[in-house]
C-alpha cells in the first residue's frame, strides 16, 4: 500500500497527515527504520498514522521513539493503528492556559494536576494494551487515570480526534468523564478557524462550556460539595489565548 497524504486542497501547504500501512514491511527492523526516517525529515507539525500494526510492533515503536524523538503518540490495540504527532504548534498548547482558569476554590486547585503529553496506559476492556498521550489532562490526587482530557487537532480530519476520544472514554473504564476536542484549521491567507471559536458567532459573549464538579474531581471531590454544580469555561477566554498564540505563529484568527 502506497503512502497517502491527507490534506484539504484549499488549505495552505504545511499541514499534513501521512497514512501508511505496516503490511508492506516484512520485518520490524525495516519498519522501525522507515518510521525514524519519516520523523527525522519533519520541519513542522505533522501527524503520521500507521495502520495494520501488530501489538508487538506498536510497543516496540513506542519505546524506540521515546528514546529518539519528542512527540505525542498513541497505539490502539483494537484498530491496530499507531499515531505519532511531532512538533505540536503554539495554537495546540493554548488550551492549557484556558483550562487553568477554571472556577474552583483554592482547596480544590490543590487536588488537580494539569499534565501535558504524558503516556496513559489502558488495562481494561476492549482497549487493553493501548496507550495514548493526550495534549492535556487533569489528574486528581492519588489516581493515575485523569478525569478530564483534551485532544487538539491542527488542520487534520476529525476522525482521528474522535477515535482518540473513544479510546479515552472507553479505555478509561469510567475514570475519564470528559474529553474536550478542539480542532483548529489553517485557511488561506494565514488565517485560522476553530469550531465554535473563530470566527466568533453573534452570541459569542455568552458561549460557555459546562463541566459538572463530580466529573472534574471524580473520587477526589471534597466532602460537602454538590457534585451536580456546573463549572463553566468561557469560550471568549479561549479566543484570547488562541489569538495570542497565533501571533507567535504569524497567523491571525479567521
Amino acid at each position: 500500500m502506497a503512502d497517502v497524504l491527507i490534506s484539504t486542497p484549499s488549505l495552505e501547504s504545511g499541514s499534513f497527515m501521512t497514512v501508511t500501512s505496516a503490511r508492506q514491511f516484512d520485518k520490524l527492523a525495516v519498519f522501525e527504520a522507515h518510521v525514524l526516517s519519516y520523523l527525522r525529515r519533519v520541519k513542522e507539525y505533522h501527524e503520521f498514522v500507521f495502520t495494520d500494526v501488530p501489538p508487538s510492533w506498536g510497543q516496540a515503536i513506542l519505546r524506540l521513539i521515546d528514546e529518539k524523538i519528542a512527540s505525542r503518540k498513541s497505539y490502539n490495540t483494537t484498530s491496530r493503528s499507531l499515531s505519532i504527532r511531532v512538533m505540536p504548534t503554539e495554537i495546540q498548547n493554548c488550551i492549557q492556559d484556558w483550562l487553568l482558569n477554571h472556577d474552583v476554590t483554592r482547596e480544590e486547585q490543590l487536588l488537580l494536576h494539569g499534565i501535558v503529553g504524558t503516556t496513559l496506559e489502558f488495562k481494561y476492556g476492549p482497549y487493553t494494551g493501548s496507550t495514548k498521550e493526550p495534549d492535556f489532562f487533569f489528574r486528581v490526587n492519588g489516581h493515575i487515570l485523569p478525569t478530564l482530557a483534551v485532544e487538539c487537532g491542527w488542520s487534520e480530519s476529525g476522525a482521528p480526534l474522535l477515535d482518540g476520544m473513544n479510546m479515552l472514554l472507553v479505555g478509561g473504564d469510567g475514570s475519564i468523564k470528559v474529553v474536550i476536542i478542539v480542532e483548529w484549521t489553517r485557511l488561506q491567507g494565514g488565517r485560522v478557524s476553530g469550531t465554535t471559536v473563530f470566527p466568533p458567532p453573534a452570541t459569542a459573549s455568552s458561549q460557555r462550556l459546562g463541566i459538572r464538579r463530580c466529573d472534574l474531581f471524580g473520587p477526589a471531590m471534597l466532602a460537602g460539595r454538590d457534585g451536580n454544580d456546573v463549572l463553566y469555561l468561557d469560550i471568549e477566554q479561549l479566543r484570547d489565548h488562541a489569538a495570542r498564540n497565533l501571533g507567535f505563529m504569524n497567523l491571525v484568527p479567521a
